[in-house]
């Protein structure tokens, strides 16, 4: 699957994307990127998920061929 990654994860990552082998839930996708850039926890933990640019929650089951762009929250004023 490819990931896209936008705003501060594209920052931190110093990549825009990546081709990861996965499939299972979003939760579990969560989790394998948490154990996997431990630093980016506190953002990993409230990001967005949209797969095939549509958003899912984290019961989402991936097949292992989408692309998945993890969104963090935005804040502004």
């Amino acid at each position: 699957m490819k990931l896209l990654y936008f705003s501060i994860l594209r920052e931190k990552l110093k990549k825009d994307q990546e081709e990861i082998a996965f499939n299972g839930s979003v939760r579990e996708l969560r989790l394998y990127l948490v154990r996997r850039y431990p630093d980016l926890k506190d953002i990993l933990e409230r990001i967005k998920f949209a797969v095939n640019e549509e958003y899912v929650d984290d019961n989402y089951q991936l097949k292992g061929d989408e692309r998945v762009a993890l969104i963090p929250p935005v804040s502004g004023g």
